[in-house]
């Protein structure tokens, strides 16, 4: 009878699904979950449809099995995009003397546990716990079964049986019959947020043989449903495939167009008499005498006017800042080339050859400018609203030091980029009460305003990282401790780490994304990120760069129509930078460019990146750690075509001796003069360096 009951899950989930309700189906054998409301459905099902999990919805379900029977299995595929602690997958009861529910992860013994279940009689609360690792991985459909039989309650996770124990009360005995997904019924617990699906009360506890079938129907789907590529609406380069065995199964792709799309993913272009292509790759995998496939349609564009306009206008809206200084002279044609025609549609701002001039005096200028591509006869528009500040003239650095315990951050000062000056006479401009105090990787960026925002490692190991807000640098606003490492076994972050945070905004989706390192001994860790709108509201993390080796210290370029990220490979025959692109950051960083050293030595660190002012190039410090000295380097072409050029030590001066991690970031000349009247320099401050004269102020 069981394996009757298992094979009709399956068909009784559609069933239900084509009904559009919620509904009992198989008198008193199997109950399932299904809602007649669109607006819980989601897109992100395996098999059949899915339902949405969050904040803004309620799913509920009457379940007589669970009300009257003393052996029960509750069996659901779920989809998470967070795993915070004690995230609730389903409860049950009358008040919070009756309540029965399954959590993701908690603490309920003062240390942390994976998957576990509790019930409530009384004051007596009695609990069966997985170990930590038995948790749910984001962004994949995890199988989480949950049977009862008489008082003995077990947990399984992906087909693997994580707890089992003895409970002095059945769920029955709550003397209810609604339960609640994703929800608590009366703690102020973390919501489930994602996708589930196939969620299937039975009328009898499942053996391990059975759970384990019943993982084995999916899992396939749910790896295949992990595979995404980015650009395939006009794929230009060579497709990465998953290495065999991927989580434990073995995959095989095949091409409907190898003279196209090898099967090894190998791409041709194809020429202007084949015109533009469409190709199909197909992945195969073979499971348990099953074989399971996805395909995946890519666009393979011939060289046309068409072609090269869409292009110029993926790189120029992503070189289409939202910050903007005057004297900027815009670009007349695009990479592919596509003629540009600037036209200013409101604002303080007006345009003289291209040439941005303010026609307002105040520092920040706000506008709405409008370039038009055209190719032939085609034509693309992009509008965005801008901010413009008065021309850069000079920079300022921030770094740390100080005895281990006692780190704090420093300011300095220079015009060129290249000669630096400290500022403050050499003490500490960032300090902090909050937290331990110890001020490390201090970051300066601006948001979308023109306004900055300072970011920062707190010590050495800990979850949380410094944030200020600031409009001049010499006040600061919105002092906070920001939390932003997680213990998440599957992204192999230890959640007690938040290395070098550095901030870059995406004007696409208006999202800050915030990156740091939480780098593991034993584990592959990446560069992760939370992603942030108002600076007070942050996602759960993700991965940001995860290339198979443990990677720290990243930051971010962006020229050439594409996002550069440089980051430091902590293998032991590499200790150097790298870096990788992408066209978009919401498809995060996927190709690095690390075959060949940047610089020819081992044991650098800590990278930071700026803009030449008045030039179209950069420098690029490295942190040469061993001897305590940066590496400089000027470019202004990365990739394929890297003009990378290293200079002389005698080129560049530190403001001392002592300078770690931080960054550069330009000031226009209004910000420097109040930063060196709040922060003079010392007396003996090194002077300006030839050639170099400070502006006159209007």
């Amino acid at each position: 009878m069981k394996k009757i009951i298992q094979w009709l899950c399956g068909f009784c989930l559609l069933a239900g699904l084509l009904c559009g309700c919620r509904t009992t189906l198989i008198q008193d054998q199997l109950e399932t979950y299904a809602s007649s409301d669109p607006a819980l459905f989601s897109d992100e099902g395996i098999d059949a449809q899915a339902y949405r999990l969050g904040a803004e919805t309620e799913h509920r379900m009457q379940s007589k099995i669970l009300r009257n029977s003393k052996s029960f299995t509750i069996s659901f595929w779920f989809k998470p995009e967070a795993n915070f602690e004690w995230t609730t997958l389903l409860s049950m009861g009358r008040d919070d003397r009756h309540v029965m529910q399954l959590a993701t992860s908690g603490n309920p013994t003062g240390e942390r546990c994976g998957l576990n279940y509790s019930i409530q009689s009384g004051n007596k609360a009695y609990r069966v716990i997985s170990d930590q690792e038995a948790t749910v991985e984001t962004g994949i459909y995890n199988h989480i079964v949950l049977t009862q039989e008489g008082n003995m309650v077990t947990l399984y996770l992906n087909g693997q049986q994580t707890a089992s124990g003895h409970v002095a009360k059945q769920v029955k005995q709550l003397r209810s019959e609604e339960l609640i997904l994703g929800k608590s019924l009366i703690y102020n617990d973390p919501q489930a947020e994602g996708a589930f699906q196939d969620f299937q009360i039975i009328n009898q506890a499942w053996t391990a043989e059975e759970v384990a079938a019943e993982f084995d129907r999916f899992y396939p789907k749910a790896v295949l449903d992990t595979f995404h590529f980015s650009n395939r609406d006009d794929l230009t380069g060579n497709l990465w495939f998953a290495e065999n065995p991927y989580r434990e199964l073995y995959f095989s792709w095949t091409s409907d167009k190898p003279e196209i799309i090898t099967d090894q993913g190998k791409l041709t272009q194809p020429t202007t008499a084949q015109g533009d292509q469409t190709v199909t790759i197909t992945a195969h995998v073979e499971h348990q005498g099953q074989t399971f496939t996805k395909d995946f349609v890519f666009q393979v564009l011939a060289d046309s006017p068409k072609t090269r306009l869409k292009r110029d206008q993926i790189a120029v809206n992503n070189d289409f800042q939202t910050l903007m200084n005057e004297n900027d002279v815009l670009p007349a044609s695009a990479a592919n080339g596509s003629e540009l025609e600037w036209t200013v549609l409101s604002g303080g701002i007006e345009l003289q050859e291209n040439r941005i001039v303010k026609t307002e005096a105040a520092e920040k200028v706000k506008a709405r400018l409008r370039v038009t591509l055209r190719q032939e006869q085609l034509s693309e528009t992009i509008e965005r609203d801008v901010v413009v500040l008065d021309e850069f003239t000079g920079y300022v650095l921030s770094y740390f030091n100080g005895e281990l315990g006692e780190e704090r951050g420093k300011l300095a000062y220079s015009r060129d980029g290249l000669h630096w000056t400290d500022l403050n006479q050499g003490q500490p401009v960032l300090t902090s009460e909050l937290g331990n105090g110890r001020i490390r990787d201090p970051f300066i960026g601006r948001d979308k305003s023109g306004d900055f925002v300072v970011l920062a490692t707190e010590g050495f190991d800990n979850p949380d990282i410094y944030l200020w807000r600031s409009t001049d640098l010499v006040t600061f606003t919105d002092h906070q401790l920001v939390s932003v490492s997680l213990w998440d076994p599957f992204l192999k972050m230890s959640g007690t780490r938040a290395w070098a945070p550095e901030m870059s905004y995406d004007p696409e989706q208006d999202l800050y994304y915030i990156y740091f390192s939480d780098p593991t001994e034993k584990d592959e860790s990446a560069l992760y990120y939370v992603a942030t709108k108002d600076f007070e509201h942050y996602s759960y993390p993700g991965n940001f760069f995860k290339p198979g080796y443990t990677v720290i210290d990243g930051t971010i370029l962006q020229t050439q129509g594409k996002y550069w990220l440089f980051y430091k490979d902590e293998r032991k025959a590499a200790q150097t930078i790298y870096y990788a692109s992408t066209e978009a950051l919401s498809n995060l960083f996927g190709e690095a460019y690390d075959q060949e050293f940047l610089f020819p030595l081992r044991f650098m660190e800590g990278p930071f990146v700026f803009p030449v002012n008045g030039e179209n190039s950069f420098y690029l410090y490295e942190d040469y750690y061993p001897y305590g000295t940066f590496h400089v380097a000027q470019f202004s072409m990365l990739g394929e075509n890297s003009d990378l050029r290293w200079l002389d030590e005698s080129e560049y001066t530190l403001p001392n001796e002592d300078v770690r991690h931080g960054s550069a970031t330009p000031l226009t000349e209004k910000e420097l003069q109040r930063l060196l009247e709040a922060y003079p320099p010392a007396e003996e401050a090194v002077s300006e360096p030839d050639g170099i004269e400070a502006p006159s102020q209007n």
